[in-house]
């Protein structure tokens, strides 16, 4: 087994696997989330403690989002004019590059999985904002790096149609 075909098998299996496991983790962290949130609102509302109902709301609304992560990643790439994404393996080279086909599809498909992970990553850096606790100078720190991780997550998992618009913009071609 040479590297490449090392490189295409460990693409194959760790795409299935490991975007499964991103979205179950979102899943899981999003509804554990809601109700921690929804805990702490009924703990402060009994106790006389005014509950932040914005805060609350926004936690919500960001656990939502883990849960419903693969619909947030299609609406997020609908906006960029991507379309929906895909979650199957890449094949963007040309056949005309022979064994290198394989590498880059393999390298393109792995950028795929790195994607959806910044994608949940920036979802769970923007709801950690919302922590008791934080200043107004670190909650917007976390919102803005939330914000540019889910950007370059959707960059990441539509690498393809990234790729076919950045060769249209600049006029580049496969030889």
């Amino acid at each position: 087994m040479d590297a490449i075909q090392i490189l295409v098998h460990v693409a194959d299996n760790l795409k299935t696997s490991g975007i499964r496991l991103i979205l179950a983790l979102g899943l899981f962290f999003g509804a554990l989330g809601c109700l921690g949130t929804l805990v702490s609102v009924v703990k402060r509302s009994r106790s006389g403690k005014p509950a932040n109902g914005m805060k609350a709301l926004m936690s919500f609304c960001l656990g939502g989002a883990l849960i419903a992560m693969q619909q947030m990643m299609n609406k997020a790439a609908h906006t960029l004019s991507f379309g929906d994404v895909s979650f199957d393996a890449i094949a963007y080279a040309p056949e005309s590059m022979g064994q290198a086909k394989l590498a880059i599809d393999a390298v393109l498909t792995l950028l795929r999985v790195v994607g959806v992970l910044f994608f949940y990553m920036g979802i769970r850096r923007a709801r950690r904002s919302l922590v008791d606790g934080h200043t107004g100078l670190s909650a917007r720190e976390d919102v803005s790096t939330g914000i540019v991780m889910g950007v370059v997550g959707i960059l990441l998992a539509c690498n393809p149609e990234l790729l076919n618009a950045l060769q249209k913009t600049l006029g580049l071609t496969w030889n």
